[in-house]
């Protein structure tokens, strides 16, 4: 066997050694994005089957991006009790008619031909927005505004939502879950007669409340949290109201 012929051999297997690399590479890529975009999907399923009073209007990227545009601007320059806000960041094709209250701003989410849509109440804080919705509370924090986090706090749900993916909360489960695929397909054979009661036996497949890749300790930074953890011991007597 030549010289020349061992050298072809050698550079022909570092070249298909490289191709394979390159290839294994490339499907693993293809596999990951296949699983994240099914995962996605899972989650926004589990986000509209969950928590319908939140439909279709505060999404967490929505909030994100209304709460980014509401800090950076003053929507009431001229200090007026009552003003509007057309086709702000976050609701496209919404006039909102904002009226100053002791609490903060009420809200009301009207169509361009004036009919109503929804409704909320608003505080703000530093990089931080608070918007209460009927029972449920939306805390939007952009501390760290590459990463930003919304949690989600009702007398009968909650959840925590990041970049990195949901974790969903229901009182029918000792501890939360996190929509990853494992925890989805090992629960997925639990029957029940409605979204909501498969929803919950679905939390109960398990998982720590600060895990699923939203970080835990939110409430930190977000302003009235005491008053919020003293709401929700007070849902768990049977009280559903939320003060500021």
């Amino acid at each position: 066997m030549s010289e020349d012929f061992l050298i072809t051999m050698v550079i022909g297997g570092l070249v298909l050694m490289v191709f394979l690399s390159w290839f294994l590479s490339n499907l693993a890529k293809r596999h990951r994005a296949r699983n994240a975009a099914d995962e996605k999907a899972r989650n926004e399923t589990l986000f509209k089957s969950m928590f319908p009073e939140l439909q279709p209007y505060f999404h967490p990227e929505r909030l994100v991006e209304y709460v980014d545009a509401r800090t950076r601007r003053k929507p009431n320059p001229r200090g007026k009790t009552d003003w509007e806000w057309n086709n702000p960041p976050g609701f496209p094709g919404v006039l909102m008619k904002c009226s100053a209250t002791e609490k903060g701003e009420r809200v009301l989410l009207c169509g361009q031909d004036g009919g109503r849509l929804g409704e909320f109440n608003y505080e703000a804080a530093p990089a931080i927005g608070v918007m209460r919705v009927g029972k449920g509370k939306l805390t939007i924090d952009l501390n760290n505004r590459p990463a930003p986090r919304v949690r989600y706090w009702h007398p009968e749900r909650e959840f925590k939502w990041s970049l990195k993916g949901w974790v969903f909360k229901t009182p029918m489960a000792d501890d939360a879950f996190s929509s990853d695929s494992s925890s989805f397909s090992s629960s997925s054979s639990s029957s029940s007669s409605d979204s909501r009661v498969a929803a919950a036996a679905f939390a109960g497949a398990g998982g720590a409340f600060d895990g699923g890749g939203a970080a835990g300790g939110w409430d930190a930074g977000s302003p009235d949290s005491s008053t919020e953890s003293s709401s929700e011991s007070s849902s768990d007597s049977g009280s559903t109201a939320t003060a500021y």
